[in-house]
């Protein structure tokens, strides 16, 4: 027997404002506080995990020669984990003309286990019950797992479920929050694999039911099934053409059930020392139940990347293009037709093993039918990453300019001046992930941003950053 202890610190400051990002520790668990909502301006927070895991000893079948491996169903191994750990968040923001100031708090307990098959074996089964009980609230999870591979190693057939519920604490922050229970199953056949085209059958689908619904929280039921044709295991490209149809329902109400239709294809070539390209594209018509609640609609994605080496040193010239429209049948409020286009054309060098950079330029647009909200965006966008045995790290910068096609309203004597919800601004993006193996047994991640924006209207400008440290011990 083995046995592994886990401790997690994690510190976080987000004390210009940006939603809160949490992780680190076992299946997630250290981010509880918070989970369900979003977290704004000026936060800060520290959360601890302690964690022992028992992990019980098997037999792998990779021992075994192939011809065995696949006569039998393979050892299945469990690995028990038992947790706690404590979250607090500080929040502050502007009411009115008075700062307000919200602490939550919560310490929870889980219990997990994980059981799943090893090594190569046909049928490959996985298993992942999980309890936690909290001062806030109490949650339960089964999440379980079947693959059949018939030569042990591609699966053909891939089964997934996932069963989880939550109930609040009655005292708790969350006391207006309905306790839920919520499931997801989903499936993939893959017909004749071998050779240059295969077929691939898909369906997924979930239910979520609330104990008390209410206008923001509605019980749904969601079906989806999809077809694809796409390249065998022999076929020199890699590529996928496919139609799918979907269907949400709310037993609720039908007034904003929707059925939705689409079709699909991606193009992958990736050549190792040559030039490389992707491209995706996916076409959706959704079909409102009741057009005077919500419109019906059809949206466009379209993904596209290349990249051409420059030299045998390693200098390559990359591009991404992205585009997104949604048409609306009929346009009010909320709903008005949008078109938004992503650029980013960059210079990269080294890489494999040794330090990569980047440095280009990254372009935004959208067009809108709403008054003022159109703009155009530009920035030069630069970046360091390394990646090793004892350190990897990350650092990306860009800075840049968004104008908005709004323009300023001419203010006469003794007029009021409307208000703009738009104005054009400066930003900075600043990211930075670290993460250090110290000694053989103690290890540092770091993760942090800051994106700040100064506006034309300076009651407009801004400060958005976050901040994360988790040093993990293991003997």
């Amino acid at each position: 027997m083995t046995a592994r202890v886990l401790i997690s610190i994690a510190v976080l400051s987000t004390a210009f404002g940006v939603p809160a990002v949490r992780g680190g520790g076992v299946f997630d668990l250290t981010s509880q506080a918070g989970a369900d909502s979003i977290v704004t301006p000026n936060e800060s927070g520290l959360s601890l995990l302690f964690g022992y895991s028992d992990t019980s000893p098997v037999v792998s079948s990779d021992a075994a020669p192939l011809a065995q491996q696949r006569d039998t169903a393979g050892e299945f191994a469990w690995r028990t984990t038992l947790s706690s750990g404590y979250d607090t968040y500080i929040q502050t923001y502007a009411l009115a003309l008075e700062d307000t100031t919200e602490t939550i708090s919560e310490f929870e307990m889980t219990l997990s286990a994980e059981g799943r098959t090893e090594g190569r074996a046909r049928h490959e089964w996985r298993v992942r019950p999980q309890i936690s009980v909290g001062s806030e609230r109490n949650r339960g999870r089964m999440e379980w797992g079947y693959a059949h591979r018939p030569d042990a190693r591609r699966a053909t057939l891939r089964l997934d479920g996932e069963l989880q519920g939550t109930w609040y604490n009655r005292q708790s922050d969350y006391y207006l929050t309905s306790d839920s229970l919520e499931g997801r199953l989903k499936g993939r056949w893959t017909v004749s694999p071998d050779g240059r085209l295969a077929g691939e059958l898909r369906a997924w689908g979930s239910t979520l039911r609330y104990d008390t619904p209410s206008e923001l929280e509605v019980d749904r039921n969601d079906g989806n099934v999809a077809a694809y044709l796409k390249a065998g295991r022999d076929a020199r490209r890699n590529w996928r053409l496919g139609l799918r149809a979907g269907k949400r329902a709310y037993p609720d109400t039908t007034d904003i059930g929707r059925e939705s239709l689409g079709a699909e294809f991606e193009y992958d070539h990736n050549a190792f020392l040559g030039p490389t390209g992707r491209v995706y594209h996916r076409t959706e018509r959704r079909k409102i139940e009741n057009t005077a609640v919500r419109p019906s609609s059809w949206s466009h994605w379209t993904q596209a990347e290349a990249a051409l080496p420059l030299s045998e040193s390693g200098l390559r010239l990359a591009a991404e293009l992205g585009h997104e429209s949604w048409r609306y049948d009929d346009t009010w409020g909320a709903y008005t037709d949008q078109t938004r286009w992503e650029t980013h054309l960059r210079l990269e060098g080294g890489g494999v093993f040794g330090p990569a950079w980047q440095l280009g330029a990254a372009g935004e647009s959208l067009s809108s039918d709403t008054e003022g909200e159109s703009y155009r965006q530009l920035g030069a966008r630069g970046g360091l990453d390394h990646y090793g045995a004892a350190l990897s790290a990350s650092l990306t910068l860009e800075i840049g300019q968004r104008d908005y096609d709004e323009t300023e309203p001419e203010v006469g004597p003794g007029e009021v001046e409307e208000l703009s919800l738009y104005s054009d601004f400066t930003y900075v993006e600043l990211w930075l992930m670290v993460g250090a193996e110290l000694t053989a047994d103690l290890r540092l991640d770091v993760m942090a941003s800051y994106l700040p924006e100064s506006h034309t209207n300076d009651t407009d400008d801004q400060k958005m950053g976050f901040g994360t440290a988790r040093v993990v011990y293991r003997f």
